[in-house]
């Protein structure tokens, strides 16, 4: 059943092109705001109805649909919204209304209650910086409003300020009393901007900080003794793991998600080999279902190409997911074969083929869209949001390829695509310059506060098993540190940021505080699992010198142990 088969229910909305367009569903796929739509609820109001009462919490977010309401503080009209507006926004925040909101004609709404929101927003951002837009927007119009009124009362006033001061008197009262008013949404406006970017620091500590203890524990057992299939696993896990945490990177960074930009690098990457590597992960999941996962590469395929190692995994490791997920028995194979070959370049086609229950003809086209798939009972049965083949689509295209389908029902499918790749040559490993500074660190002690056990656990143990000469003290918490670092002296010190008792911020302005001439400028280097802009820019505005990301890679670690012992800039 769709959700345009009912002009009015509890749940269904007749599809409306003046709504698909409001500014609250701006930027969204028609499937988002289906689903959005799918939850709400329609209702009437005759004229003169009270929608939102000044001083309560709305209860949910109102969409104007037909007709007009006034938004009223005492008995004046401070402004009128027009179909397709939305109000109630102030639950954001938690916030009271500043303002009564009443039928000014009868009023069709619809209304998203404040819990199935708070979901939404969750797994679509970009409702909260719409309903951020729109509240500039009114906030704007409002003030330009206020403005012209008050001018128009400013001149009236002149004429007739000596007979009428008592007047002018409320007049200003009410005045005070709209800015007021005003100062409230600015700051509801504020907390809500606060709300995103904390939810995108949350999430950001949240997923990084077991990653941390995952990727870096993963590179500490590959260094131990190993059987053959002990390290051919474990390297699956590392590779998978360096390519989770680039998917993490690019949905924790809201401006390439608002902006839809995502660059593609270039560098060499073993193309034969990370398709083994693909085949090597996915035969686990294959093998459950008890079917093969074959990989067949033809000769002529070059081993090294310049592109995106981990974009084009991403694509085939979703497209070849998909394919044993709709397979009950048989195969998945992936192929890769010279379409076209040039003096330094190849154009190479991947191809994705299963025997697994194939697509209806009529839905083709549809599997391509955000949260698409062949049909409701497809969802229930297989799962999945139906976005991997969207985000595989939009990759390929940026490679300057095209993602096809052709299927038959009961037989299976093959999605394939081609992509122009420079081949090059197995890039050289360059031998560390600096070698004799890994030697000057012997005898030298840093500080690592940390209060998570695991990440102390990998920080120490990595550091150890980097340079084995180099000591290591622990501390909690930044009160902690403290004490130990008056008490010892240390070459630098690792800070954690999000610590109890006291934080890493909290911790480098006391250190910057200290009368010891050395130890007040020891260089201090942040750990941390906040990647923002504005995590970054704190931590060095607050005294810090430097900063490294969890999880952490090695060789970016030594660097940063070799600079800051040994005092680098």
């Amino acid at each position: 059943m769709s959700v345009y088969d009912f002009i009015r229910t509890p749940f269904m909305i007749q599809k409306d092109p003046g709504l698909y367009a409001c500014s609250l569903f701006l930027s969204l796929d028609d499937a988002v705001i289906e689903e959005i739509l799918s939850g709400s609820q329609s209702k009437d109001y005759p004229i003169g109805a009270v929608l939102i009462e000044k001083g309560k919490v709305p209860d949910a977010l109102y969409i104007i649909r037909k007709g007009k309401v006034g938004i009223y503080n005492e008995d004046i009209l401070l402004a009128q919204l027009e179909p397709y507006s939305i109000m109630g926004e102030s639950f954001l925040a938690d916030a009271s209304a500043t303002a009564t909101t009443v039928t000014l004609t009868d009023v069709s709404t619809i209304e998203i209650k404040r819990d199935q929101f708070y979901n939404l927003s969750v797994k679509h951002p970009r409702l909260v910086f719409n309903i951020f837009n729109i509240n500039f927007q009114r906030l704007r119009n409002s003030n330009d409003a206020a403005l012209k009124e008050a001018h128009e009362r400013e001149a009236k006033l002149e004429k007739l300020v000596n007979e009428r001061t008592k007047e002018l008197f409320e007049t200003m009262e009410v005045l005070r009393f709209t800015n007021n008013e005003l100062s409230v949404t600015r700051d509801n406006l504020i907390e809500t901007q606060k709300f995103r970017q904390q939810f995108l620091a949350n999430m950001s500590h949240e997923i990084r900080t077991p990653m941390n203890a995952i990727v870096g524990l993963t590179n500490l057992l590959i260094k131990s003794p190993l059987n053959e299939q002990q390290e051919k696993y474990l390297n699956v896990i590392k590779k998978s793991g360096a390519n989770l945490l680039v998917i993490i990177n690019d949905i924790l960074d809201l401006a390439k998600i608002e902006s839809g930009k995502m660059e593609l690098e270039s560098v060499p990457f073993p193309l034969i080999a990370t398709a083994h590597n693909t085949q090597t992960i996915l035969s686990l999941k294959a093998e459950e279902k008890g079917i093969k996962m074959h990989a067949e590469i033809a000769p002529d395929v070059p081993e090294y190409v310049l592109g995106d190692e981990t974009r084009i995994t991403q694509v085939i490791m979703n497209l070849a997911g998909n394919a044993i997920k709709f397979t009950e028995k048989g195969s998945v194979t992936l192929s890769i074969t010279v379409e076209k070959r040039e003096a330094e370049s190849s154009l190479i086609n991947f191809s994705l083929k299963d025997t697994g229950i194939g697509i209806p003809a009529d839905k083709l086209d549809t599997i391509f869209e955000s949260f698409g798939q062949a049909s409701s009972e497809t969802t229930r049965k297989f799962g999945g949001t139906g976005l991997g083949l969207t985000i595989s689509r939009q990759l390929v295209e940026m490679h300057g390829g095209e993602l096809k389908v052709r299927s038959t029902v009961g037989k299976g499918s093959e999605f394939y695509f081609s992509i122009p790749y420079k081949v090059t040559v197995k890039p050289v490993e360059v031998i560390e310059g600096e070698l004799g500074d890994s030697e000057k660190l012997i005898g030298k002690k840093i500080l690592l506060v940390e209060d998570n056990e695991f990440n102390q656990m990998v920080a120490v143990d990595t550091l150890l098993d980097l340079f084995p000469d180099l000591k290591v003290d622990v501390a909690l918490d930044g009160k902690e540190a403290l004490s130990m670092l008056n008490e010892n002296d240390y070459s630098f010190i690792f800070m954690d940021i999000q610590m109890p008792v006291m934080d890493g911020y909290e911790a480098t302005k006391e250190i910057r505080k200290l009368s010891n001439e050395y130890k007040k400028n020891i260089r201090i280097c942040a750990m941390t699992a906040n990647v923002t802009k504005e995590e970054i820019d704190k931590c060095l505005s607050v005294g810090m010198n430097d900063y490294l990301m969890k999880p952490f890679d090695q060789e970016i670690l030594k660097e940063k142990v070799l600079r800051n012992a040994l005092n680098h800039d």
